[in-house]
């Protein structure tokens, strides 16, 4: 059977997972991580897009991946991605209506993004003449980059999707008995969020808050020096009880704006779905495992929240299972990597 990659190309760190898709999961064949050449992604130097095409190349060969086949991820911050809802119709009417409704909600003229969209709910699930659509543009440039990126890794690219409807997909299978879960998805520059009713995403948002937040304010608030900062961070966290609380209480203005837009998607979420209600939080990306994150946002929202854990339903040998503790971090790859 052929196999396929899924390739996070993050700010920080690239991660790659290599599966053999399966009815039920898939089977692993390959894993791992590099660091992304420092703010390579940003820049527009082909030396830098170089680097990380290196970077790539390097991670394919010590993972042993066969596939030259591979998804990837766009950055949630740089795509444009709406729940909308229109009148229900058919489907090529639904194709002419959608780039009306593109150009009132993306802020960008249209011959410069690529347009996609995916009916979520139709008329029969919603009960009125109405349809809910995901609809995703991402910048041509943004794409032109990452393919060019692909072919000097000497990779070949099947499929591009944001990051957050990666992550659903790979935690899908974590949620079956949870009619309503929320997931927050919380990188180095941006936390992304998602709420998914009956496997389906209804509400999805990113705000440019994430790990890096967390290290500057730790720098402005104690005094530190950015790695002194990082270090503190990943060795206590948002942990009350370490260090008189200094950290928590430095880090609580970044927390606080998550923690806010966290309660605005569910305001949103319980105004359209009058009686439901989110049952479980779901916290993935490499900033979900800062010692007690869990904890802090289970307080805040009150609500039973845990780590996300992609690998339900992936079958791997027990070389991997290093791996189940990071699973947070690659749930992005491993959602792209089961991309049909």
């Amino acid at each position: 059977m052929n196999s396929i990659i899924g390739l996070d190309i993050g700010s920080h760190t690239i991660k790659l997972i290599e599966l053999i898709r399966e009815k039920d999961g898939g089977t692993l064949l390959a894993a791992g991580s590099t660091p992304t050449p420092p703010k390579a992604l940003i820049s527009s130097l082909p030396a830098d897009h170089e680097a990380v095409a290196i970077a790539i190349k390097q991670l394919v060969r010590d993972t042993g991946a066969r596939s030259k086949s591979v998804n990837i991820a766009l950055p949630e911050a740089q795509v444009f991605t709406r729940v909308i809802d229109v009148p229900q119709l058919s489907q090529r009417e639904l194709a002419s209506a959608i780039r009306w409704e593109a150009e009132q909600y993306i802020p960008m003229p249209l011959d410069q993004v690529n347009v996609d969209f995916t009916v979520l709910r139709d008329s029969k699930e919603i009960g009125a003449n109405m349809m809910e659509v995901l609809l995703v543009a991402a910048p041509k440039a943004l794409l032109d980059k990452y393919m060019h990126i692909l072919e000097m890794a000497g990779l070949t690219p099947v499929g591009a999707e944001t990051e957050i409807i990666a992550t659903a997909r790979a935690l899908v299978r974590s949620t079956v008995n949870t009619k309503t879960v929320m997931i927050l998805s919380l990188g180095a520059q941006t936390t992304d969020l998602a709420i998914l009713h009956n496997g389906v995403i209804v509400f999805t948002r990113s705000i440019s808050a994430g790990g890096e937040a967390l290290t500057r304010a730790l720098v402005q608030g104690l005094d530190f020096t950015i790695p002194q900062a990082e270090e503190f961070k990943k060795t206590y966290g948002l942990q009350m009880d370490k260090l008189e609380g200094k950290i928590v209480n430095a880090a609580k203005p970044i927390m606080d704006t998550i923690i806010g837009e966290m309660k605005r998607a569910i305001a949103f979420y319980q105004d359209k779905f009058k009686n439901e209600r989110v049952e479980a939080i779901l916290l993935s990306g490499g900033t979900a495992r800062l010692p007690g994150m869990v904890v802090y946002i289970a307080e805040a929202m009150g609500a039973e929240t845990q780590l996300a854990n992609p690998w339900v339903s992936i079958r791997k040998e027990p070389r991997f299972n290093v791996l189940d503790a990071e699973g947070p971090s690659f749930a992005v790859s491993v959602g792209l990597a089961l991309r049909s």
